[in-house]
């Protein structure tokens, strides 16, 4: 079988479509919990595939496809938020959130509509919605996650913490369900 990267070297055209076919809904589902809201999210990822595509060249083999993709991903977002662009939470029909991985945080995210936990998971500081993705949303180690944000792993571990913490008090600031105390 033809790795991915190979076919966007050989054919960029059919290599970008398949690109999109196998991580397009992976990607902006991770979008849209990072933006809050479906017209930044499908932007973020439209431009996260196509710098992928231009710069496939320096995609190094030995590591995760999707993790490259992230940290583009991540980059482009946090450009995004050092220019201030104003990120506007939507309020038109919430769409499904993806399959949590985490048991304990699908109880009790569960009763809750998939648009609030965007706007949730959107009004958190970067550094924090970050690790709550990739870990609860996307089932990522902490080793992973290392990688991925640049940070060492006991820096993702006290920012998951904290995350978790700050993502509690804000479903508790706007009469959401509480997630309780774990931490």
């Amino acid at each position: 079988m033809n790795d991915i990267w190979d076919e966007i070297r050989a054919d960029r055209e059919s290599g970008a479509r398949r690109l999109v076919a196998e991580y397009g809904n992976r990607l902006y589902a991770a979008a849209l919990l990072l933006c809050g809201n479906t017209a930044d999210a499908e932007e973020l990822a439209f431009r996260t595939f196509e710098r992928a595509v231009s710069r496939i060249e320096r995609y190094e083999p030995s590591g995760d496809f999707f993790s490259w993709l992230y940290v583009i991903m991540l980059n482009f977002r946090r450009m995004d938020l050092r220019r201030n662009r104003p990120d506007v939470i939507s309020v038109g029909t919430p769409q499904e959130l993806p399959e949590v991985c985490d048991e304990a945080l699908a109880d009790t995210l569960s009763g809750l509509d998939a648009e609030l936990i965007r706007a949730a998971v959107g009004r958190l500081p970067p550094m924090f919605s970050e690790v709550l993705v990739l870990r609860y949303f996307e089932g990522r180690s902490m080793e992973d996650i290392s990688t991925i944000v640049g940070v060492p792993v006991g820096t993702v571990k006290s920012r998951l913490h904290n995350a978790k913490a700050a993502f509690r008090e804000v479903l508790a600031s706007n009469g959401m369900k509480d997630l309780g105390g774990e931490s």
